[in-house]
């Protein structure tokens, strides 16, 4: 090896202590991915391509973020793409025709979106006490468990989840646009258009009225869908960002509606019938409404 070759790895090798010292922080790290930020190193953490920056102002615990972990694990990437949303009952040879859909599901309207991430499963149990510290009113005789999905969840609890879920992980949580809801349920672009989320028999994928036993079940006991997402169709009802309202019948991009007093929720749930779990039937209910029918789950833009 030439002197001057040797000079300069020396060199570098200065510089690397220099620099590690200057940002306070040892020169050797013992695990996880790094960023440069100001003037200091930051630990990140890359799981399923998505960046965790874990909040530096609050204690979290190790075993909080090994649930938020597998969360986030667990989160599904939803291509961007067009779809026909909605759906009608008076033209059979039309789109998205179907002889149940209510009035309030047309006009059917095509959407545009970018992509997203969406969560597997609905928020379970284990999750909500991880991240907010509590547990909400989850009578034994309906179902508890870690693997049970967080019920009697208001829309303005779920704001405060998703809320304190970005605050802990610098990840930008949220609810679903409705728009985002359906075309995940729909198996987004690789649909094979059933009526329920992954399936046209809606036993194959939904825990509802006519097979729940009358409790609430474990996420994920049922099929899933194209986009391998799990009880879009029953078990809980889901709490989306929109306000209820009538669909426009022109052609929308990213449609966002927040001019309404009831909030929308989306796929059906263990209490109610089977025509109820199809991907494009529509409730609401006032944002601080409690029901054992309703829950949550996330999404990641």
């Amino acid at each position: 090896m030439s002197l001057r070759k040797l000079t300069y790895i020396l060199w570098l090798f200065v510089l690397g202590i220099f620099v590690a010292v200057s940002c306070g922080k040892d020169p050797v790290f013992e695990q996880g991915d790094y960023i440069y930020e100001s003037d200091d190193f930051t630990k990140v953490e890359n799981i399923n391509g998505v960046i965790i920056h874990w909040a530096e102002d609050m204690e979290i615990r190790e075993e909080q973020k090994n649930v938020i972990r597998n969360l986030v694990a667990n989160l599904v990437r939803v291509e961007g793409g067009t779809f026909q949303m909605g759906a009608q009952n008076t033209d059979a040879l039309g789109d998205n025709y179907d002889a149940e859909a209510q009035d309030d599901e047309a006009p059917v309207h095509e959407v545009t979106l970018g992509g997203y991430y969406i969560g597997k499963y609905e928020i379970t149990q284990r999750e909500w006490r991880a991240v907010m510290g509590y547990d909400l009113d989850w009578p034994e005789q309906y179902g508890v468990g870690e693997r049970m999905p967080a019920y009697n969840v208001s829309r303005a609890d779920a704001l405060q989840f998703v809320a304190k879920l970005s605050a802990m992980t610098g990840l930008a949580f949220g609810l679903p646009s409705e728009a985002q809801w359906e075309f995940a349920a729909r198996g987004g672009n690789n649909t094979r258009h059933y009526r329920f989320s992954g399936s046209s028999s809606v036993d194959d994928v939904a825990w509802h009225k006519g097979n729940s036993q009358s409790i609430v079940h474990p996420v994920g006991e049922k099929q899933p869908n194209e986009l391998g997402l799990y009880d879009m169709s029953g078990n809980l009802w889901e709490w989306c960002r929109d306000t209820y309202g009538p669909y426009p019948t022109t052609t929308q991009t990213d449609p966002l509606v927040e001019s309404g007093s009831r909030y929308v929720l989306r796929g059906g749930a263990w209490t109610y019938l089977p025509s109820y779990c199809r991907v494009t039937c529509r409730d609401a209910y006032n944002g601080e409404a409690k029901s054992v029918s309703n829950g949550v789950r996330v999404v990641v833009n």
